[in-house]
């Protein structure tokens, strides 16, 4: 089946010949893609110019296309929302491609400033908000700061919420010092949201036009729980309209780019979770995760760790969605951070803080914490049989497994599943209303889709028996995951390692990213199965050189994605791996066993 570029209508029933998944894997056309990719058509302010050349920009011909003025407007306000000391004093071109040390050396913060942002690690920043070394409204400025220099650099943010962040931190530090006490054990601590999570009287536009000026009228579930733990929001962040595309691109907004290297994407679609987590302009955020790693595969472009939890273990009660309402694959929230410390910190706090009282929907599990105390039985998935990864990807493999048998842990490599076959079973449930609900955010605002959506809008329903017979392969295939892992002769598995992606950060592509290099988030979204993320290197031009392919290649596009393959594409790119828990529930004990892979690697 091809891969349907370009917009698609926003009426009329689609042509039978479109009922196959946009996921489904299609090697002579994505070959083709890698060979001769398109060119990006969305809009996408140059964060470079001036608003007014922005402005210029966006409403050309604004009488023929009114969605244009709208997504100005919008731009032109949250642009007025970075204070005029806040902004950079030269051109973003003079900084360079890599762009992380920018805030120390920019002139915009302070050393405690940069000294409050540059920690790591949660609980050694709320463990100095508790005892008075630092006072909640100077974390959140330096904060505020570091994400107002990330907006320019990356374009990361949607809503900015510096002045009531300030206005929270000043009450809290009230609080403090009338008191002695902080309100709760995540005081100090500053967060960031996807755009998705409604906070009130702030839109979560999601990237279409038709949801702007349509602000929430309270706040979601997780908001309010942070809060009530003496967390403070100070911004939303970028997504891919549609939410259905690994590069963090709309029409409101445009593009949001690497800070490790801006010539590659951020991921999607948490991508500006992605970029702001990287430029430490915010010490945890929180993505969505619902079918390709949308938490996963920014965590692994930009070089953090990023849970995806079992669907319902976080609270979801009053996040704004595309395919609300469908359950054959549900969306999950989780956290993004720089420190495996942190995610543990911010996921206990939240779970402890009872959310199934709040989230209907959610599991009523309390934390369990985890130690890890004795020896791992470690399935090592080094192929998916659709696509080889590229020499840092096969590096990172290697290496994770030299270190964890060094630690005396037990390593075995297992290929048990059919991943063209999951793939394909995955696309056909992801797809199953053929686009209707996207088409719904499309219509009022006639905007034109990005060119880098999956193409769910062009595709044919299917019927509620079709549905539920896909459902039924769905739930054979999770009982077959149990099994496979549980069962077997010299005991169950503890832990699986795989790659995220075949190949590194990339630069954009400007179209859907190929089928064939998504099938290693979506297998575990399918099984939902918590997964994490762990960085453990970075792209070398000498370790990682390109090679000849030593095995078949397994079809014409694997061939052609191993020949593009050149580390002058990835400069900067970190090499991430994802963790994968065998059982439904286990978050706790997935990171508890990601900290002893990162030590593993230490001692290597």
């Amino acid at each position: 089946m091809s891969v349907q570029l370009g917009p698609a209508p926003l009426s009329g029933r689609p042509s039978s010949s479109l009922r196959s998944s946009p996921l489904s894997l299609s090697p002579t056309s994505a070959s083709n893609m890698l060979a001769n990719p398109p060119v990006a058509t969305a809009l996408s302010p140059n964060i470079d110019s001036p608003l007014s050349q922005d402005i210029t920009a966006f409403t050309s011909g604004v009488h023929q296309q009114p969605w244009k003025l709208r997504a100005a407007k919008k731009k032109a306000a949250q642009e007025a929302l970075i204070p005029p000391e806040w902004r950079l004093p030269h051109p973003v071109a003079s900084y360079g491609d890599d762009v992380r040390e920018v805030p120390s050396l920019c002139g915009i913060m302070d050393l405690i400033e940069l000294e409050i942002t540059d920690l790591d690690d949660a609980s050694t920043l709320l463990g100095r908000v508790a005892s008075g070394s630092y006072t909640t409204e100077a974390v959140v400025v330096a904060y505020c700061k570091r994400a107002a220099i990330a907006q320019q650099l990356t374009n990361c943010l949607t809503e900015i919420l510096f002045a009531p962040a300030v206005t929270r931190a000043k009450s809290l530090d009230d609080h403090f010092a009338r008191t002695g006490k902080v309100v709760g054990p995540l005081q100090g601590l500053v967060v960031s949201l996807k755009d998705q999570f409604d906070i009130k009287g702030f839109d979560s536009t999601m990237g279409f036009v038709s949801l702007i000026n349509k602000p929430a009228t309270q706040n979601c579930a997780l908001v309010e729980i942070l809060e009530s733990l003496g967390a403070i929001v100070h911004c939303k962040t970028n997504v891919p309209q549609t939410l259905m595309a690994e590069e963090s691109n709309n029409n409101i907004f445009g593009r949001t780019v690497n800070p490790r290297n801006r010539n590659l994407i951020s991921g999607g679609s948490s991508g500006g979770e992605g970029a702001l987590v990287a430029m430490k302009g915010s010490m945890v955020g929180f993505g969505t995760d619902f079918a390709g790693g949308s938490i996963r595969k920014p965590s692994a472009y930009c070089g953090l760790y990023g849970l995806r939890p079992t669907t319902r273990r976080l609270p979801y009660e009053g996040v704004s969605n595309v395919l609300k309402g469908f359950e054959g694959i549900e969306s999950v929230i989780g956290p993004m951070a720089r420190s495996i410390s942190t995610l543990k910190t911010v996921s206990e706090a939240i779970i402890t803080a009872e959310p199934w009282l709040l989230d209907s929907r959610v599991i009523e599990k309390p934390w369990t914490p985890t130690l890890v105390a004795r020896k791992l039985r470690v399935a090592l998935l080094p192929s998916d049989g659709c696509v080889h990864n590229t020499p840092p990807i096969q590096r990172g493999l290697y290496e994770v497994a030299s270190a964890l048998k060094k630690a005396g842990h037990e390593v075995v490599k297992w290929s048990p599943f059919d991943h063209v076959y999951i793939q394909q079973l995955f696309g056909d449930i992801a797809s199953a209303d053929g686009g209707a609900d996207l088409r719904s955010f499309l219509i009022e605002s006639n905007e034109p889709v990005i060119p880098e959506a999956f193409p769910f809008v062009a595709l044919e329903p299917r019927s509620v028996y079709e549905t539920s017979q896909l459902i039924v392969k769905r739930n054979r295939f999770r009982q077959d995951v149990l099994k496979r892992c549980m069962n077997r002769p010299e005991g169950p598995i503890d832990l699986i390692v795989c790659p995220l992606t075949p190949h590194p950060a990339p630069p954009p592509l400007g179209a859907p990213r190929p089928a064939e290099l998504i099938s290693w988030t979506t297998i575990w979204s399918l099984a939902d199965l918590p997964a994490c993320t762990l960085p453990v290197g970075q792209v070398d031009p000498v370790k990682d050189a390109p090679r000849a392919i030593i095995e078949e290649p397994f079809n014409e596009f694997d061939l052609a994605h191993w020949t593009s393959y050149h580390p002058s594409n990835h400069v900067n790119a970190p090499i991430v791996l994802q963790l994968i828990g065998p059982r439904r529930l286990g978050e706790e004990s997935l990171l508890g066993m990601a900290a002893e892979v990162e030590k593993a690697l230490k001692n290597f």
